[in-house]
């Protein structure tokens, strides 16, 4: 069979859509470029909040929420700011324990608009997610970075990257299929 780069990539990578919020939601990561662009969103005054969400870290073994809101407070960002959930172990469990953490600390009643930040291949599958488990009239922005220089424009040029996009599209087909992430209509 042979791959349709250009279709991949059009469904894999989502346009970022970066907008004023009422919070911004953080795919756990060991990644320091979702700290910088975290900050970077926070500092231009589009959100109020950040809510990172993430366990111990399989590689550092360190709890990636915990790490994240350090380094964004060492940046700038006031700890009263930052929210975490410091159990998740990976997507599902990142939306599914942010869910309850979001109406205990916040309440669903004052978030009518959610950033996303996750890594950029991460985009689509993440805001399936969220559209699958979050109250539906919850407005869905995104804002990306990329890690290691694989973007929608070089995935296809090296085994490694590669591999990183074909799996990530392996499993939206396969959660899809358990019901655990809800198509989008983009």
């Amino acid at each position: 069979m042979k791959m349709n780069v250009k279709d991949i990539t059009e469904y894999i990578f989502v346009e970022p859509r970066i907008q004023k919020a009422d919070l911004l939601f953080v795919f756990g990561t060991r990644h320091k470029e979702a700290i910088l662009e975290a900050y970077n969103l926070y500092k231009q005054g589009l959100i109020p909040k950040i809510l990172i969400s993430g366990g111990i870290n399989r590689v550092t073994k360190k709890c990636e929420a915990r790490d994240m809101k350090s380094g964004l407070i060492k940046l700038g960002v006031k700890a009263k700011d930052i929210i975490l959930e410091d159990k998740a172990t990976n997507s599902l469990e990142n939306v599914l324990f942010s869910k309850m953490v979001i109406e205990d600390k916040i309440g669903f009643k004052n978030v009518k608009k959610l950033m996303v930040l996750t890594k950029d291949y991460h985009s689509r599958r993440a805001l399936m997610t969220i559209k699958k488990h979050f109250p539906k009239n919850i407005k869905l922005c995104l804002a990306v970075y990329n890690v290691d220089g694989l973007n929608k424009n070089n995935w296809f040029n090296g085994k490694k990257n590669e591999k990183i996009v074909l799996e990530e599209y392996s499993k939206i087909k396969e959660y899809l299929n358990r019901g655990d992430i809800e198509e989008l209509n983009i």
